[in-house]
Parts: C-alpha cells; structure tokens; sequence
C-alpha cells in the first residue's frame, strides 16, 4: 500500500474531485492525506484521510491569504490579460511562496510515496522535485484553458515562463525547464472528447469525471418530490461573492411563478423573501440531486459541468470570469447547451433560453453523448489504477543497511 499527499489550494472546487478519488484510495487500503493553505471541513474529509494545515508555518501569512482570497471576486472586472495576471502573478504563485515552509516540513515527517499538486498549486509539484518524491498533477479544469500562448502570444508566454522560472529559482531549481506540474502523470477530469483533443502527451490521462466525496448536506427531499414543473438546478459556485445577490435576483425576476421549479445553490438569506417555486439552500447535496433534474444554469464551475452532464443534461452557462469562457465554448461545441455572457444576460433572454433547453430536445441528446464519452474515461476507477500503477513504478526503494 503507498501514502498518498494531496496538495491543494483553497477553492473548493478544485478540491473536491481529490477527496472522491481519496476517498477511493482509502477504500483500497491506502493512507490518503490532504495538505492546504485554509480550513477544511471535517465533514468534507474521507473516513480514514486526514486533512493538514500548517497552522505555525502559515501564522505570518493570515492577512496575505485573505487579501488574496477577497480579490477573486475582482476577476468579473478585469479584462483577460488582467484576469491572467491575477491568476498566475497575484494569485497560484504567492500561494506557492506561502505554502512551500509548511509543506516541505510535514513531507520531511510524513514521507509520502506520491505527491498529487492540483494544477494550480505549484508548490506540490516543486516540493516533489525539489526531494526526489514522485510527483502527479490533478486538472479540474479545462487543460487548454490559456491556449497556446507561446505562438498566439509571445510575450505573454515569454512572461508567464519567466514568472515560473523566477518562483522555481527561489527554492533553489535553475535551468529552462518548467517544473510546477508533473510530466509523468497529469489526470484531467473530463474526456478527451469534450476537452476538444485529438491528440495528447503520453502524461495526460482523461479520466473523466470522479465522485464519491462526502456530503451530507441537508435537503427538503420532500418538498421536491412534490413539484410537478421542470426543474432547473442554479449554482454559483463558491467564489464570486459580490455579485451573488445580483446574479440570483435575475432569476428572480425571470422565473418567479413560471411553469419551472428553480433548486438554487445559494445562501437563503441574500433574500427576506423567495418565489414559492424555489427551493433554496446554502449548500446541497448536488451530485445525489443532478439525476432529478431537467436542466442547469451555471457559471462554468467544472464541478458543476460534470455532474450536468454525467446526467445528460442541458446547460444554460454565463460565464463570468477565469475558465468559464473556454468551458463555454466547449459546451456550445458539444451542442449541449447555449452560453449567454454574465453581463449581457437580460432576463427575456433567461427566459428563453432555459425554455428552449427544456423543450428543444437537441440539448438533451447532445448531453447524452458527452455522458457517454464521460463513462468512457473511466472515473473513479480509471483514476485509482493510474496512482496506483504509478506508485508501483516510480516506487522509491530503501537504502540497504
């Protein structure tokens, strides 16, 4: 059996596919850890995995993280290459600065047999280099998502490579190459199909969609049963604060007493009051509630794109910020869905979109197709046998007394 470190950064949906493929690892008879930057959950962490935050080590940087965390709500704002800059420069590289002490004294203790950095968190992928650890990187996003600068835009590409090469100098790597994710094993959660590649490095493996993580969060299962319109699942997200109230008071105003029941994924109080025919939680179980649903709208959380079409569900997306816009263009080339940009969303044409995905039944079987490349991949499943078959051959063996 091997020890498997996650390292992640704090965004919940970028965590939350590591603790279903953890949660699988465990099952297996694995030891599973979970390192970060911010609080975790319990509830949220397998039985038998333990989550770990530096607390000592990432005392001084309390005020920084929470700067850091509060300016995401910027990227609505910013233009692209201010968005790309708040992304790599304000953002993934000073996490990798505050979380590199702490991380590389729990690996000292610990000793990982496999170190798993999510895509955006550097630090993972440069402690394993950095102590001879075998490394992998998890994707939970689009893996084009900034294209292919180095001919599209070279300064911007002479820019982001000189920003790594800078970071990686400071723990002490020199040299051209680029070492913040894993050239051996880089899982993707989606398929190759949807992702819109016809051809792939040998190290990236889609896996597609993974699940099995804990949630527990309460729901008025009741009250659902008893709707009899079609029901529209509306998520946000976790991130995007500031323009939460904003965003929920369109729909609001586009469905209040429509012939639909809207299930939305925010916190009831934004609002004294709801429509009757929405039914509102902080948090949900969302993955046990996909397969009752007839649509989605979304910003474009790859969390949510999963399990909308692990379902074969159509999809209203508005992308605001980051990834959304290139997850949108996939779904609009997969035919299962419309993408209608955050800002230029006007209620008639809320209206009529989500209408015409539930009653254009295009949506739905172009959905269908994408579920199937979706089983295809493998999941959970496909997943475990890769760490697991890559722990064996990058097995690190033991001095001889």
């Amino acid at each position: 059996m091997a020890k498997f470190l996650f390292v992640v950064p704090p965004f919940f949906g970028h965590i939350s596919p590591t603790l279903s493929i953890g949660a699988s690892l465990i099952n297996r008879g694995h030891e599973v850890k979970w390192l970060g930057l911010t609080p975790l959950a319990e509830k949220h962490v397998p039985a038998g995995g333990e989550y770990i935050l530096p607390e000592t080590e990432l005392e001084e940087y309390q005020d920084e993280i929470a700067l850091i965390l509060k300016r995401q709500d910027d990227g609505p704002t910013c233009s692209g290459p201010e968005v790309m800059k708040l992304a790599l420069e304000e953002t993934y590289v000073p996490f990798a600065r505050i979380m590199m002490p702490g991380l590389s004294n729990f690996v000292d203790t610990w000793k990982p047999d496999v170190i798993i950095n999510d895509c955006i968190t550097f630090a993972g992928a440069l402690c394993a280099h950095i102590k001879g650890i075998p490394c992998v990187t998890t994707t939970p996003v689009p893996p084009d998502v900034l294209g292919d600068t180095a001919n599209s835009a070279p300064k911007i590409f002479e820019w982001q490579q000189n920003l790594i090469k800078n970071l990686q100098q400071e723990f002490g790597v020199y040299g051209d190459e680029i070492l913040i994710h894993s050239h051996k094993l880089n899982m993707i959660f989606t398929s190759q199909a949807f992702a819109g590649f016809n051809e792939v490095p040998q190290h990236m493996k889609f896996v597609g969609p993974v699940k099995g993580r804990p949630n527990n969060a309460s729901f008025d299962w009741e009250r659902l049963s008893k709707t009899t319109t079609p029901r529209v699942f509306v998520s946000l997200g976790t991130l995007l604060v500031d323009i939460r109230k904003e965003f929920f008071q369109k729909l609001i105003t586009a469905f209040a007493n429509q012939p639909v029941t809207i299930i939305a994924a925010t916190n009831p109080d934004i609002f004294e009051e709801w429509p009757e025919n929405f039914i509102v939680n902080g948090f949900v179980p969302q993955t046990e509630l996909m397969p009752y649903m007839d649509a989605v709208i979304c910003h474009g959380g790859f969390n949510t794109v999963n399990d909308t079409f692990t379902n074969g569900l159509p999809m209203l997306i508005t992308p605001i910020a980051y990834d959304h816009f290139h997850t949108a263009k996939l779904i609009e080339n997969s035919g299962a869905g419309i993408s209608i940009r955050y800002k230029r969303l006007r209620i008639s044409d809320l209206q009529n979109t989500v209408f015409e995905l539930l009653q254009n039944p295009q949506y739905r079987n172009a959905a269908m197709k994408i579920k199937e490349t979706f089983i295809a991949a493998g999941g959970n499943d496909k997943a475990v046998q890769l760490l697991e078959d890559f722990a064996e051959a990058e097995k690190i063996l033991e001095p001889l007394n």
